[in-house]
């Protein structure tokens, strides 16, 4: 397996620069060319449900030195706090690309044999819907998937204080690179895996299943380089393990009995847009059983899981210690 990545900063570096209307129509073939800022407007488009464009916007930004009421590209707070973010793109130049990308880690994990190749851009944004990070998969003319994840600079302080009461270059470093490049890469790759192998089915034991280790080794790919910081910042032991053990338990007996609703399952599964992994059952229980693995057997622990499947997973973990798990 191989992942192919371009990392495309212009729908941050081409609108930070831009200082007039006159500006927006010089760089406007630019704007329309750029992957990253096409990605942008696919993502924008597609989540706020509009047709605009970015140059749209930007022209009447710059012609009525305001936003338009809707602001779908957020061009309020990009230019509100644009010296900010410029020394924000700047402290990311300086820095070596192996800080911000290692989906390397990603290819590791998977075996020999699964060969598939996956095109992803990486784009860094001071435009676009307001979040700070989200995924955008689509198909180019000839049917050819390729897959978006889009870091909006705009939202990176107030998204770092939010989840962990602080904001620092270093922190939103980690957070690009491993809270989600490889969270969200290692998610795409494992449900392509799961489907080229023909395992992804859609019982509901077996979409519990997939769901633990998958979720469970993009949350300890978050966060395994500094795992004492982040089981202090995410609260990790305010809700005892054995009530997640137990409740999963539960749901893997109705699974099995086929009295598990689906209203029940899709809560268990369906996740909010923001979340740590202290607020969902699977988030818990599959991130302590991938980091549990991967204390007692290493990466390769995580590799024999995904390969042989979710109830290798589920058993290396349960072989552990006192909190087995029903498979």
């Amino acid at each position: 397996m191989k992942i192919h990545y371009t990392l495309d900063d212009s729908a941050a570096r081409i609108p930070l620069t831009i200082r007039s209307s006159e500006g927006v129509w010089d760089r406007s073939a630019d704007l329309r060319s750029a992957p990253g800022v096409q990605l942008v407007e696919l993502a924008t488009q597609h989540w706020l449900n509009t047709s605009v464009t970015l140059v749209e916007e930007l022209a009447y930004y710059f012609e009525h030195n305001e936003a338009t009421e809707n602001d779908p590209y957020a061009l309020t707070r990009c230019y509100d706090h644009r010296a900010l973010l410029a020394d924000l793109l700047s402290d990311l130049h300086n820095r070596p690309v192996g800080e911000l990308i290692a989906l390397d880690e990603i290819e590791s994990l998977f075996p020999d044999s699964f060969t598939s190749e996956f095109p992803f851009t990486l784009a860094v944004s001071a435009v676009g819907a307001p979040a700070f990070g989200y995924v955008r998969t689509y198909r180019d003319s000839e049917g050819e998937e390729s897959h978006g994840l889009i870091v909006n600079l705009a939202q990176a302080q107030p998204h770092l204080e939010s989840v962990f009461g602080q904001f620092s270059l270093g922190l939103l470093i980690d957070t690009i690179r491993d809270g989600f490049f490889n969270h969200e890469a290692f998610l795409i790759v494992y449900h392509e895996f799961t489907r080229n192998g023909g395992r992804l089915a859609n019982r509901p034991l077996d979409r519990l299943k997939h769901t633990l280790l998958s979720r469970g080794i993009a949350w300890y790919l978050s966060y395994r380089h500094d795992l004492a910081f982040y089981d202090d910042l995410l609260n990790l032991g305010a809700s005892p393990l054995d009530e997640h053990v137990t409740a999963w338990n539960r749901m893997i007996d109705a699974a099995r009995r086929k009295t598990l609703s689906e209203t029940t399952l899709d809560d268990w599964i369906d996740v909010p847009e923001t979340r740590t992994p202290g607020e969902m059952t699977l988030d818990v229980l599959g991130y302590v059983a991938a980091r549990a693995i991967a204390g007692a057997h290493g990466d390769a622990g995580l590799r024999e899981s995904i390969a042989e499947g979710p109830d290798r997973f589920i058993a290396l973990y349960s072989a552990l210690g006192p909190h087995p798990l029903r498979s």
